[in-house]
């Protein structure tokens, strides 16, 4: 939203095989999201959960901007061996 530097094209991967994923939170509200194995722009916020996560095997923690404090999307870590990947709300970055 401020034009921090987020992530980059290079840190692009597929998860599930899809780079893009649409999902619906609990409240409703739709998000489609794009995997990055990095995002150094960011601040992960909040104790890990296992709550209505995405990916089965994950939990997430809410991804702030760095610079303004805005949600951005969510790290995804594996419960149990795995990478750990950033969901990035597509609308959100530029």
């Amino acid at each position: 939203m401020c034009g921090a530097a987020i992530t980059h094209r290079d840190h692009v991967i597929r998860v599930n095989n899809r780079h893009e994923h649409a999902f619906f939170n609990p409240t409703g509200i739709a998000f489609l999201i794009r995997c990055f194995h990095t995002a150094p722009g960011v601040a992960v916020w909040a104790e890990p959960s296992t709550a209505f996560t995405w990916f089965p095997g994950y939990c997430w923690q809410i991804v702030l901007c760095a610079a303004c404090q805005s949600h951005l999307g969510w790290l995804f870590s594996p419960m149990a061996g795995g990478r750990s990947f950033y969901g990035l709300i597509a609308d959100r970055l530029s």
